[in-house]
């Protein structure tokens, strides 16, 4: 689409609102790795707010700036007494009940986090060199984001356990071969999820 079609993002937050035609875009921008923290946390409820309050979007992608999608939390925050994550579920709650179509655009790292808030979205696309998966037990800790059920749903008791229980990470193909990732794309994130979207709008 036309640059002068677009409404660009203000590029002032972690996890940016702007719109491309009928489609939202929300760019997760908090490098070097784009890691789950509080400040990001309150950017993608903010971002998430300003999509809702735009009349006639009809779906929504969000994208990872620079060189991966959210890999993980800041293992830093982890015993933060402050770390929201009642808020963050909260937030994956929302994002899936939204009414219109929410692809997760990937790349790079998918991991703990990260993947629990692609599972939230409704549809994932990846490229092919992403790498997706649950380490948390690696650190001694369950997946605590809904990704305990989530992953179940997508690929099965079996190939969850095994995740969830080694830590175990899939590449791109063998994500979508377990229904973890509905396409394999080549091309830059916000490219391969406007045209996730833009199919799911024309089926």
């Amino acid at each position: 689409m036309h640059q002068s079609h677009m409404q660009q993002p203000a590029q002032t937050s972690l996890a940016n609102f702007s719109h491309d035609g009928r489609i939202g875009l929300i760019e997760i921008d908090n490098p070097p790795v784009n890691a789950l923290s509080v400040p990001l946390v309150q950017a993608l409820i903010a971002a998430l707010n300003d999509f809702e309050a735009v009349a006639g979007l009809e779906a929504l992608v969000l994208y990872g700036a620079g060189r991966t999608w959210v890999a993980g939390a800041d293992i830093a925050t982890f015993d933060d007494p402050g770390f929201p994550v009642a808020e963050f579920n909260a937030f994956l709650t929302r994002l899936d009940a939204q009414q219109c179509h929410v692809v997760a655009a990937l790349h790079g790292a998918v991991l703990g986090g990260g993947l629990e808030l692609a599972m939230a979205c409704h549809h994932r696309v990846a490229q092919p060199n992403t790498r997706l998966g649950l380490p948390e037990v690696t650190f001694g800790i369950v997946p605590g984001a809904q990704g305990t059920q989530r992953l179940p749903r997508l690929v099965g008791a079996e190939l969850a356990l095994d995740m969830i229980t080694s830590g175990r990470a899939l590449d791109a193909t063998q994500a979508q071969a377990a229904g973890l990732v509905d396409a394999v794309a080549e091309g830059d994130a916000r490219s391969i999820g406007l045209a996730a979207a833009e199919a799911l709008l024309a089926s």
